[in-house]
């Protein structure tokens, strides 16, 4: 943003004189290009938003490929707003690429290339929930792709991530959600995986479903039926504390509901 400067006594044509009217026309000259920079930042603040406003339609309508291709058009020169929409979509477009065998590649692509929007947005907004959220998932994503060892010394750091989202925002059901899921997998882990997993990194905790099973509450008590794998996974954990009778509604519940975003 360009401040405006005082004007003195000469800009405003006072003093007389053919210099006062140089001076005057050049004022005009900047002036006018000052104005025109301005309105041409409005327009394009005006059609960001208004993007933005279509990627959000289309991604509650679940058209996740049409959104990316909106989002994609701007990610050169891309803002936190579109690089954390960007995380989402991908994130979407991966779990649907999970279930065809046929689109591993198509799906390691996306993965790298949310991983560098994800970090590209925590880079811009460090204090920013869904940056912390997204960096992590895809952190978490892209070491899975690089094997084993890559995958166990990534996971503090995973952590802290996720840790920190639910800190910046705790109104945030999915961040609740995904830091669940992330116990969920460690609780589930055979104790020579967990052994292995110490001898890599001392930060990890000894993670239990009763861990998972408050994150996965506490995602529901944000949003209630916020989304289907949640219910699903909250079934699965009473499973494994061997409660059948209070899994038995959130199984329902996931087998009811539409297909996940």
């Amino acid at each position: 943003r360009v401040e405006a400067r005082p004007a003195s006594k000469h800009q405003l044509g006072f003093g007389g004189g053919t210099g006062s009217a140089v001076i005057t026309s050049g004022v005009d000259g900047e002036q006018t290009n000052q104005f025109n920079t301005n309105r041409c930042n409005r327009v394009s603040m005006a059609t960001d938003a208004t993007l933005l406003k279509e990627a959000d339609q289309l991604f509650d309508e679940c058209k996740f490929r049409e959104a990316y291709d909106l989002l994609s058009r701007k990610h050169q020169d891309a803002g936190y707003e579109t690089l954390w929409r960007l995380c989402r979509v991908i994130y979407s477009l991966i779990r649907e690429f999970e279930a065809e065998p046929g689109k591993s590649k198509e799906l390691e692509s996306l993965v790298y290339e949310g991983f560098e929007y994800g970090k590209r947005a925590l880079e811009l907004e460090p204090d920013a929930s869904a940056a912390h959220k997204y960096y992590a998932i895809f952190l978490a994503e892209k070491s899975g792709l690089e094997g084993l060892r890559a995958r166990v010394v990534q996971l503090s750091t995973i952590l802290r991530h996720l840790r920190r989202a639910t800190e910046l925002n705790d109104r945030d059901p999915f961040a609740w959600f995904v830091l669940a899921r992330f116990y969920h997998k460690l609780a589930g882990l055979a104790w020579f995986e967990k052994k292995m997993i110490h001898t890599f990194t001392t930060d990890i905790p000894d993670a239990t479903f009763e861990d998972a099973l408050g994150y996965f509450k506490r995602a529901e008590l944000v949003e209630p039926n916020f989304f289907p794998l949640n219910h699903l996974l909250l079934g699965e954990t009473y499973i494994s504390l061997k409660e059948p009778e209070k899994a038995r509604p959130f199984l329902e519940l996931a087998a009811n509901q539409k297909a996940p975003r």
